[in-house]
């Protein structure tokens, strides 16, 4: 661990790294062994979440008194339970018995706010329990959750006796070591023996003001309807102008054109340094050589027919493109989904979309998620390499739109195991958890963003281009590309 001189209570905070906490023998801290059916409890933390490598699936401990080993818990603030549906949220856990709920495995009355806790934010998060419901708080506002917050529970809080939980911090006692890490800043920590109010949680966040940061920074304008970005290895931001005719390189703060005529959509790395796009006006999928400057065509048509407007377009990792081409399919289902194969063969995988669009594969390369536009939603389906296979497609989520023109256009996917979906006509990156929810959204000076990326050095966070500005924006984050 490491202190900081950075923070919201007295400008500091302590660096909470994985595997790592902190504890307070349970003799040695009578004060904080609250317990009994009459029991209330309050619980306070300002936290900055940082990554760390279990993140999409594993909970994070704040703080408590909380021994899963010894089935000795009693109450303790946590974040990231993955209940009914729910990641990323203030949670606070209760335990008038000691071991998991009765008929479950695991302990699971709890408060499951509404909000995310963003990852390298500060934030205030609190729980309260009054001997009758447990109540979640994030940045002194009630998080009301219907059915989840609050959570009723009349059973108090459980005596461990003397060989109880000890008060730990950044980590729990579980499955017979430490673990459920929280990994990042903590700058205060406050613990009650009385249940706060709404008006006195909110009163305490008045009063301790949480440092603000500008997320969103413009890195270049003046494009003309921007798309596409995409990370070379040298570290270079690529992307095309749709209503420019060019390929853009974005690097040491200067932006370079590159001519290529048509209408340049989607872009994506081939493993020999080509820049591969799709132009919608000449009907084809192109590459360009970065190194001599020449570009040449690779696909005109698929199944014996011209191409019908390609749109975005992604390599799988054995170097096959999957290309959507929407065409004119805004009213009527005529769009679909093909794949160029690495021995030069091209067909047609899906089809009857609504102007499909993004594209984007998980982590390991065996699933593929494609956005349908004019349908506010997002398909998902197996991805199969060695056949070019996408199989058991289905709706895995529906996106938050614009009423009129407009939806989720280009895809990101993040190390975090979210889906970053640019959400034409809103002004939004909408974030999709794993099961396939809409976590939350971040806001942006334009109204059109077409396209996203995560830097995979993790300089530049998540990339976005947005086209009612001409923008290519920033969004700062701790989170890297997936695939360099």
């Amino acid at each position: 661990m490491s202190l900081t001189k950075k923070g919201v209570l007295a400008n500091g905070s302590v660096t909470i790294a994985e595997n790592a906490y902190l504890h307070i023998p349970r003799k040695e801290c009578p004060g904080l062994n609250i317990r009994g059916p009459q029991a209330q409890v309050s619980l306070l933390a300002w936290v900055r979440r940082g990554l760390k490598s279990t993140t999409p699936h594993e909970c994070e401990a704040i703080a408590g008194m909380w021994n899963e080993t010894q089935r000795k818990r009693q109450y303790c603030l946590f974040l990231n339970i993955r209940l009914h549906g729910s990641s990323d949220q203030v949670c606070g856990h209760i335990s008038g018995i000691g071991g998991p709920t009765v008929g479950e495995k695991w302990c699971v009355d709890v408060s499951i706010g509404k909000s995310p806790v963003l990852l390298d934010e500060w934030t205030f998060v609190a729980m309260t329990y009054d001997g009758q419901q447990i109540r979640s708080y994030h940045n002194g506002r009630f998080d009301a959750h219907e059915g989840r917050n609050p959570y009723a529970y009349p059973q108090g809080i459980f005596d461990g006796g003397e060989d109880g939980s000890d008060f730990t911090v950044g980590a729990v006692h579980r499955l017979g070591q430490i673990g459920n890490d929280f990994c990042g800043d903590l700058s205060g920590l406050a613990v009650f023996d009385r249940a706060l109010t709404d008006q006195e949680i909110s009163h305490i966040h008045q009063a301790y003001p949480l440092p603000q940061s500008e997320r969103v920074q413009v890195l270049a304008s003046g494009l003309a309807f921007p798309e596409g970005p995409v990370f070379a290895k040298d570290g270079s931001l690529w992307g095309v102008e749709l209503q420019g005719q060019s390929l853009v390189q974005f690097q040491n703060g200067q932006l370079k054109r590159y001519h290529v005529g048509g209408k340049p959509n989607g872009l994506a790395l081939h493993k020999n340094g080509e820049l591969w796009f799709c132009d919608a006006e000449k009907n084809a999928v192109r590459a360009f050589d970065p190194a001599t400057g020449l570009t040449k065509t690779l696909l005109e048509q698929v199944d014996g027919k011209p191409l019908n407007a390609p749109n975005d377009l992604a390599f799988d990792q054995s170097g096959n493109l999957v290309f959507t081409c929407p065409g004119d399919s805004r009213q009527q289902p005529t769009g679909y989904v093909a794949v160029l194969a690495i021995d030069g063969t091209a067909r047609i995988i899906a089809q009857g979309l609504y102007f499909p669009n993004g594209l984007a594969f998980s982590a390991d390369g065996k699933q593929l998620f494609v956005a349908e536009t004019y349908r506010h939603r997002i398909w998902k389906g197996g991805w199969e390499q060695t056949t070019c296979q996408w199989t058991d497609a289905n709706v895995w989520a529906q996106v938050e739109g614009p009423a009129g023109p407009g939806g989720p256009d280009g895809l990101a996917m993040g190390e975090d195991g979210n889906l970053y979906v640019a959400v034409y006509g809103t002004g939004k990156i909408q974030v999709i958890n794993k099961l396939g929810k809409v976590s939350h959204a971040l806001a942006l000076p334009g109204h059109n963003p077409t396209n996203c990326a995560f830097d995979p050095a993790g300089n530049l966070g998540l990339v976005i281009t947005e086209a009612q500005q001409g923008q290519l924006l920033t969004y700062r984050s701790s989170l890297k590309g997936i695939i360099s």
